[in-house]
This record gives C-alpha cells, sequence and structure tokens, in this order.
C-alpha cells in the first residue's frame, strides 16, 4: 500500500514537473517570437502618432515590443545610420539628404502626408506682408507669393537645415528670385530656434507645427504655407536594408499597426487628440490644444487609412501627392541648390512600392475598423 501511495506522489511529482517544463518552455517559445523594436520620434503632433499603438496593446497582439526614443528632428537621420533606433519617423528629405554617405538607409514606406504643413512665418510689426495682403491688393496668387518673398531680401530666417524645412526655405526663395546671398538663414533646432526667434533673433522661422501654433497664438504672420512654399514633404518610417530585409514580417506588422491607430484618431479625434497635445505640450511647450490638433488633422495633413489610399494618394502618378515629384524635387535641391550630395540619390531608396505589394499580399489593401 505505502509503494503505490509513492508510485503516485512520484508520478503527480513528474506530471507537475512536464507541466512546468512545457508552459515553460512555451513561454520562451513565444517569448523568442516578440520581435523588438526601437522606433525615433520627435515631438511634433504627427510624428507622437505611434505611440498610440502601445497605449492601446495594438503593437504587442501582433508580437512586437516597441520602445520610443525621442530625438530632435535633425538629430534622427544620425541615429538610424549609427543603429541608435531601428526605425524613424522621418521623410523623404532626410533619406536624399545623407544616401550618398550612407547608403543603407532607405525610405521604407509612407503614411502622412504634409500637404498644407510647412509655413514661413513672418514677425509682426515690421513692415512684413502675406501672401493673403498682396492679393487683396490686387495681385494674382503666383505674384503675391513672389512679393512676399521679395521682402527677405536682406532679412535672416531661422530654421532647420538639412531637413524638409530648411530645402522648403530655400527653394522658395531660389524659385521667387532671392539668391542665398540675399538673406541670412539662421540654423537651429526647431525648438531652440522657436525660442531664439521670440527671443528676437530672425525676421522670419520655419519649422514644424507646434512651432507654427505657438507662433500663430502669439500674433506671428503666416506668410507662405504648404505647396507656395515646396512640393509636400512626405513622412514615414526610415530604416536601414539591414533591418528591413531581416525584419520584414515584423514592420509589415508595424505599418498595420499604424493604420489602425490613424483609423482609430479619425474616429476619436478629441481622446486621441488629448493624448498627443498633452504629451506634446509637456515636451515643446507648444500650447497645442484639443481644437488645434483637430484642425491639422482634418486640414493640414492627410492620413491614408490603408494601402489602397495609399496608392490612389502617394504611390500612383496621377495621386496628389506622388512620391516621385517630392523625390525629384529632393534631389534638385540638393544637387542644384544645396550642392551637398555629389549625383541624385536614385529611385532604389524609396521603398514604397514593393513594400506595398508585400502588405497587400498579407493583409489586403482596404483594411478598415481598428
Amino acid at each position: 500500500m505505502l509503494i503505490k501511495k509513492t508510485a503516485c506522489v512520484i508520478t503527480k511529482v513528474l506530471a507537475l514537473s512536464l507541466a512546468f517544463l512545457f508552459s515553460a518552455s512555451v513561454a520562451w517559445a513565444e517569448d523568442k517570437s516578440i520581435t523588438q523594436i526601437s522606433v525615433g520620434i520627435s515631438p511634433f503632433q504627427d510624428t507622437l502618432l505611434p505611440t498610440l499603438g502601445v497605449e492601446k496593446g495594438w503593437f504587442q497582439g501582433e508580437g512586437l515590443k516597441i520602445s520610443f526614443k525621442t530625438l530632435a528632428w535633425n538629430a534622427m537621420m544620425p541615429a538610424v545610420a549609427s543603429r541608435a533606433v531601428d526605425v524613424a519617423v522621418y521623410n523623404t528629405t532626410g533619406v536624399v539628404a545623407v544616401y550618398n554617405k550612407q547608403p543603407d538607409l532607405v525610405f521604407w514606406y509612407p503614411w502622412n502626408i504634409f500637404t498644407q504643413g510647412a509655413a514661413l512665418m513672418g514677425r509682426p510689426n515690421i513692415g512684413l506682408k502675406t501672401v493673403r495682403d498682396f492679393e487683396q491688393q490686387g495681385l494674382d496668387h503666383r505674384a503675391a507669393v513672389r512679393a512676399v518673398v521679395s521682402q527677405l531680401k536682406s532679412k535672416s530666417v531661422v530654421t532647420t537645415m538639412g531637413s524638409d524645412m530648411g530645402k522648403a526655405v530655400v527653394i522658395a526663395t531660389t524659385e521667387n528670385g532671392l539668391s542665398s546671398n540675399d538673406f541670412k538663414i539662421i540654423d537651429m533646432d526647431p525648438d531652440q530656434g522657436l525660442a531664439a526667434f521670440i527671443s528676437g533673433t530672425g525676421d522670419a522661422y520655419l519649422g514644424g507645427i507646434p512651432q507654427r501654433t505657438r507662433l500663430t497664438k502669439e500674433g506671428y504672420l503666416i506668410l507662405l504655407s504648404g505647396p507656395d512654399l515646396a512640393p509636400v514633404p512626405l513622412n514615414g518610417w526610415v530604416t536601414t536594408k539591414a533591418f528591413a530585409q531581416e525584419n520584414e514580417n515584423a514592420l509589415l506588422k508595424l505599418q498595420r499597426v499604424m493604420f489602425r491607430i490613424i483609423r482609430y484618431t479619425a474616429a476619436h479625434q478629441d481622446e486621441v487628440a488629448k493624448l498627443i497635445t498633452e504629451r506634446l505640450n509637456t515636451e515643446t511647450g507648444a500650447q497645442m490644444t484639443v481644437e488645434d490638433f483637430k484642425k491639422f488633422w482634418n486640414e493640414i495633413e492627410n492620413y491614408p487609412k490603408n494601402a489602397s489610399e495609399v496608392q490612389r494618394d502617394i504611390l500612383d502618378e496621377k495621386g496628389f501627392a506622388y512620391w516621385r515629384r517630392t523625390w525629384d524635387n529632393d534631389n534638385y535641391y540638393f544637387t542644384q541648390v544645396d550642392k551637398s550630395i555629389p549625383e541624385k540619390v536614385p529611385y532604389d531608396a524609396f521603398w514604397g512600392n514593393q513594400i506595398q505589394e508585400k502588405y497587400v499580399s498579407k493583409f489586403g489593401a482596404d483594411e478598415t475598423g481598428f
């Protein structure tokens, strides 16, 4: 009888041990299936959107462990190139600017169109006029834009060079009759530039939407904006070829969550606006309100909700934000105007089309819901 009881106890112990070992091995296997990705973001209302995926648990649901690293806008490309982060939210301009020195970098996939986001802000009370002012005086739009730019002669503009911001200033001035010798550019990070501008440095300023929001609230002038400055910037994921090839499935899931974030934000603007503006105002002092966020979401930028809309707006030649127009303009700027790169960056550094095919094959083109 004792032998039977002992055997029974041993059997139970063995069963429990095997169960523990099995559950541990399953947990280990599940943990191995989780892909960790470090993502570089800057304190802007659009580049902060991916953080919602962590708040909602959507990245975790796709087997992704996302960590965010907040960096200054002009520090983002060096961070990706040096592998300080795996992926970053940035634009085509950043890739074109450094590709000749960092050919492992690629613009992986676009998900945000900065349609009317860029704005050249002018200091009030120094005699500067806006496009609208000149149009009210009888000039047509093209002539009004040229008149605005001509006001910058012998003046200084605070902006961030090596980025879409600095590029917009140079393109707008060059194409409207002002040479680089006619005015001065003060190169600073957007937040540092904003502080300097408010303190009295410079006559005009071009930064991001948070800075634009702050300046507008304080009575500064919107001299030029959107396509009047340059072809629309395209924001999306930037990474290295090596990371993209080794983590293709994980990056496709990353974009799947990004589309989900965009659809959710479109349907719950007040909720998301509160989360983003609270973080943004803490980090930048932008003083952005929920209503500001909603205005920018609906009027200033465009966010494709699925792969079908990316195809329509960005990847198709007839799209209003066709990527090659922006890419060609980036190349023109850096080779002919800024002259900081020796040759044009090939279209091969834009992976949007090939990623689109893989994404649609895996998840479909017309995803809905969240």
